[in-house]
């Protein structure tokens, strides 16, 4: 009876050791594998494929790839395709167990950039001319006589409100005001000072200065002009009248 039970304890004690050791062996394994990296899990090295030219849409990538996109407007490369990628074509990169995976950075066309023509009719020319060329439109100046003040945009070509490519040139047209009328420069020699006033003001001109002179003409009367008689002239224009002064003995 008692051999029978020392028997059963000697078994019950093997199945524990037994045990024990393949807890053990696992153990190891594990921090092996941790460790050393089996054969298999390895460091591979992979290619970068060419994506250059690559419709957004219709990009494959592998498993091991993370692929990222930035964008950004290029009016020679139609929308959607890429543009440049970083890692290049080519180039070669390790994946392992620590690093399982590859960024790859896509540059993508937004195609040609376009902007809305601003309302600008109405404003300085000044203004608008800045304004068009901070949006990255050219712009052309065309003066034109018209009812509207003197450098006021009256009209705009392409039309306020449309979307056209950046670099555009957009025409301003721009006021130059209203015509300047001319007006015939009056013979106002040996007129007296106060009829030749009246003659100058009937002409729509105006008065800069009267200088009197030394003279053997009929003192008070004009004797020459600064504009010569029968020229045109804007209306407004000031003249200059020279007066005859008796001569002193």
């Amino acid at each position: 009876m008692k051999k029978r039970a020392k028997t059963e304890t000697n078994r019950v004690r093997g199945k524990t050791l037994a045990l024990a050791a393949l807890l053990v062996v696992c153990a190891a394994w594990i921090v092996f594998d941790d460790l050393f990296a089996p054969l298999e899990r390895a460091a591979v090295s992979v290619e970068i494929p060419d994506f250059c030219g690559v419709r957004e849409d219709a990009l494959e990538s592998a498993d091991w790839m993370t692929v990222e996109k930035d964008y950004r407007y290029d009016a020679g490369v139609e929308a959607g395709v890429v543009l440049s990628q970083s890692p290049p074509a080519g180039s070669r990169r390790k994946l392992s167990a620590q690093n399982p995976q590859c960024r790859i950075t896509l540059t993508v066309s937004l195609g040609e950039e376009h902007a809305e023509i601003p309302t600008v009719v109405g404003k300085d020319f000044r203004e608008a001319e800045s304004i068009l060329r901070g949006l990255g439109f050219a712009v052309e100046i065309q003066k034109s006589e018209g009812a509207y003040p003197a450098g006021t945009v009256f009209a705009v070509s392409p039309r306020e409100g449309s979307e056209v490519p950046v670099g555009t040139r957009v025409q301003l047209s721009v006021s130059a005001g209203l015509p300047l009328k001319s007006v015939t420069v009056p013979d106002l020699r040996g007129l007296s000072r106060s009829d030749a006033l009246v003659q100058v003001w009937l002409a729509e001109l105006a008065v800069a200065d009267v200088i009197e002179e030394p003279s053997f003409e009929t003192e008070g009367t004009v004797i020459r002009q600064s504009h010569q008689p029968g020229t045109l002239v804007p209306a407004g224009t000031k003249l200059t009248l020279y007066v005859s002064r008796r001569m002193e003995e």
